[in-house]
């Protein structure tokens, strides 16, 4: 009996996810905040995550409580303003954008019609 006993209260402790410590992403304080302000946003974004996690709303089916934390964690800060920085690779390139003009078509085959009445050329 015992030995059932402690074989259940294994089985249910192996399954209660423990709660994350922090996050484990990395965010960069944003090009206008102090450290000061980057410190006291990393604070309250780690108590809305951890708020996050307990509620359990809107969780993303097969993401772990450490991922769910982490998700709710980078939209807080980036909300405020901070950058969160992403893989090389992990986004589409993009074609360089070309800031000159094309030059205008060349005018069509033929002679040219003649100038309006009136029209005097140099």
């Amino acid at each position: 009996m015992i030995k059932g006993f402690l074989a259940a209260t294994a089985v249910v402790l192996a399954g209660c996810a423990t709660a994350p410590g922090g996050p484990s992403v990395m965010v960069l304080p944003g090009s206008t905040k102090s450290f000061d302000q980057f410190r006291a946003d990393d604070g309250e974004c780690r108590t809305y995550a951890a708020a996050q996690i307990a509620s359990k709303e809107g969780a993303n089916e097969g993401a772990t409580v450490q991922q769910r934390y982490d998700f709710a964690f980078q939209q807080c800060m980036y909300a405020r303003g901070h950058q969160i920085p992403i893989a090389r690779g992990s986004m589409p390139r993009q074609p360089p954008r070309s800031t000159a003009t094309s030059p205008p078509p060349p005018p069509p085959a033929g002679t040219p019609p003649a100038p309006p009445a009136g029209y005097r050329v140099n």
